[in-house]
């Protein structure tokens, strides 16, 4: 019992159990604010701030479309192009244009001419004061108007229409439509007849009869420089003429004239002069289903929708279209719609003799009205003005006016016109003389190539550029860790230069110095630079469509951040113990096999997260091109601000869209950090 009691009398008191209080509300908050990453928030309740206003304003809303290169679906609309189709037309007639000593111009058919060559022409003894002699192509031809009668140069055998008589001499009409007087005496023939017109020159020409008059037409050679000269051509398949220079014509045949479906029954065939030349076709490339074929929308459909309370009557009537839009347009039979003038409502802004300045209700942004097209108006208060204290608040009633076209659309609301319609031009691969220009049109799904502006251009820049720049980092960072002192030495050179130097002058460098000595260089070089240049050259017109500083703005950035990834590499290399490396050479390796199989692969996991710090700061910097004009996002923000005045929308959504790619990439680039971390 001793001994029991002994041994609990020994024994440790038991440890008071410890009563943990239950966390108080204030403290379960606390703790919850403090383990809340705040930056996340604000920064989302920032860009929610600015994006939910962006997008409740249909005009922000465009700025974020225009800024997305106006992304679609899908599209028929692959390139704005313009191209030169090698055209059969007929040659109408050729002309020169020559100056004589006394400045005086004249114009002549090729027809006329006896000779044209390198010379001078000399002024006469008798010439006035100050005549000069003359160098250019020197152009003789036969003059009709003013031929010494007495002793002409020499003769032509004409046919001509007896019209009259002027006293003794004969009034006779020329095949051409021109009169002239022919003494009797040079007078060959005469006789009943039909004196055919020049069909090539007037297509509808009728061919008048009566006494057929054959004489010879004197003429005097004369001199002059030649300071033009011109062609006359009509397309056949629409009668459309216009004047181009002879150097255009790429081959002539000669054929006959047919008659026209509609000619007369004693019409027949005349010889004629075809020539082919490179027809500029101008318009957008639309989607086609062969392969042999282009379709060139070269005229846009204009269509305009009238409200049923706004029509005041339709008749059926003569459209004449709008030649200054489209010279080749054909008049035809429409609908004429008289349209009742239109109300506009809203406050005046500005005003003055000749226009009124008015926000209409829903936009922030004034509308101009020319005063003549107004018919009535109304202000509230009454006779109140834009320089008033109070709003102005004003009612105008514009003109009645005419419509004049197709009807498209026909419904209760009203009625929709095409006053000029969509005309394609299908065109042969192989009558594709040259192509002037071909830039991508509509961003899409379908045609990917079209999203080269904007957002899309700055994600293009930046991938190319630092995908370059990994290649010079790397390179550059295996020779600052080289033991040859040549590639320590011009590594060191490069990274201290290029780091040395701010980024936009080196962009500026390559765009106007290092390119136009590639472009301009001559002997081994220039056969160096050349091909690299033109290289270049064709990327940059199949990224845009055309040359650009695109080239020079990848390679630009591609240098500059080349010598910091070029550090970061070697960080990496020299984070690798020297053991790994003596551990690879002892198994036999050599220095570039050790590199590539034991030290770069470990290597790599370190430099991962710098890479990706370095990748988002290269895509703020892509902003620096816009100095190069290209159209990456900050350039169509400032031309978006530009053309629209309005700065604080269009830089805020340039600012969402580099947070939100940014933020992207920064929780892109802290999952691979966690996921490369060393245990």
């Amino acid at each position: 019992m001793g001994q029991s009691a002994k041994t609990n009398q020994d024994a440790p008191s038991p440890v008071p159990e410890l009563i943990q209080e239950p966390p108080t509300v204030p403290d379960l908050l606390f703790g919850l604010a403090r383990r809340v990453p705040w930056w996340a928030v604000l920064l989302f309740l920032l860009i929610f701030w600015v994006g939910v206003g962006m997008f409740s304003d249909k005009n922000n809303r465009d700025i974020l479309d225009w800024l997305a290169d106006r992304p679609e679906v899908k599209t028929n609309e692959l390139y704005d192009v313009v191209y030169e189709v090698k055209t059969e037309v007929l040659l109408v007639s050729e002309t020169i244009r020559v100056r004589d000593l006394a400045n005086e111009f004249t114009t002549i058919s090729t027809q006329q001419v006896v000779s044209q060559a390198d010379g001078v022409i000399t002024c006469p003894e008798d010439a006035a004061e100050g005549c000069l002699s003359q160098r250019g192509v020197v152009v003789t031809y036969q003059d009709f108007e003013n031929a010494d009668r007495a002793a002409p140069d020499g003769v032509v055998e004409t046919k001509a229409l007896r019209s009259g008589s002027v006293g003794t001499l004969v009034r006779v009409t020329l095949a051409d439509g021109t009169q002239t007087v022919v003494p009797p005496h040079e007078i060959l023939s005469e006789e009943e007849g039909i004196l055919s017109c020049d069909r090539v020159a007037v297509p509808d020409c009728e061919s008048p009869s009566g006494q057929i008059i054959t004489f010879n037409r004197p003429y005097s050679l004369h001199q002059g420089i030649r300071v033009r000269a011109d062609a006359q051509i009509r397309h056949l398949d629409d009668g459309y003429e216009i004047t181009i220079r002879p150097n255009r014509i790429l081959s002539r045949r000669e054929g006959t004239l047919d008659c026209a479906p509609d000619a007369p029954a004693d019409c027949t065939s005349i010889p004629a002069t075809f020539v082919v030349y490179p027809e500029k076709i101008i318009g957008t490339e639309l989607r086609g289903e062969g392969d042999n074929d282009i379709r060139v929308r070269t005229v846009e459909e204009q269509t305009i929708s009238i409200a049923r309370n706004r029509i005041i009557s339709m008749d059926v009537g003569l459209v004449t279209c709008n030649r200054s839009e489209d010279p080749r347009c054909q008049d035809y039979e429409g609908t004429i719609v008289s349209v009742r003038g239109e109300t506009f409502k809203g406050q005046l802004s500005t005003e003055s003799g000749s226009q009124y300045d008015i926000i209409l209700a829903g936009d922030a942004e004034s509308t101009e009205f020319e005063r003549r097209d107004v018919k009535e108006e109304t202000r509230s208060p009454d006779g109140c003005t834009a320089t008033d204290a109070e709003t102005c608040e004003i009612t105008i009633t514009m003109n009645d006016s005419t419509v004049a076209g197709r009807i498209v659309a026909d419904n209760d609301n009203g009625v929709t016109v095409e006053t000029v319609p969509e005309q394609i031009v299908t065109l042969r691969k192989g009558d594709i003389y040259s192509t002037t220009a071909r830039t991508y049109k509509t961003c899409a799904l379908n045609n990917p190539r079209g999203c080269n502006a904007g957002i899309w251009l700055t994600i293009i820049v930046t991938l190319s550029a630092f995908s370059l720049a990994l290649v010079i980092g790397l390179i550059m960072g295996l020779c600052r860790v080289s033991s040859n002192p040549i590639l320590y030495h011009l590594s060191t050179f490069y990274v201290e230069l290029v780091r040395g130097v701010p980024l936009l002058v080196i962009l500026l460098y390559f765009a106007f110095v290092v390119s136009p000595q590639m472009r301009d260089a001559h002997g081994i070089i220039g056969d160096i630079t050349h091909p690299i240049y033109n290289f270049l050259t064709d990327i940059e017109v199949q990224v845009l469509g055309n040359e650009s500083f695109l080239a020079e703005a990848v390679i630009g950035l591609a240098v500059g951040y080349g010598a910091f990834l070029a550090e970061v590499f070697r960080a990496g290399i020299q984070s690798v113990s020297k053991g790994q490396t003596e551990a690879a050479r002892s198994l036999g390796m050599s220095y570039f096999q050790s590199m590539r199989h034991v030290i770069l692969p470990q290597a790599i996991r370190t430099v991962l997260p710098p890479l990706g710090n370095d990748f988002i700061a290269m895509l703020k910097d892509s902003s620096l091109i816009a100095i190069l004009a290209l159209p990456e996002l900050l350039q169509q923000g400032r031309l978006y601000s530009t053309r629209t005045f309005k700065a604080i929308p269009a830089y805020n959504a340039v600012a969402i869209f580099y947070i939100v790619m940014t933020l992207s990439l920064s929780l892109m680039v802290r999952a691979v950090e966690r996921r490369s971390r060393l245990p």
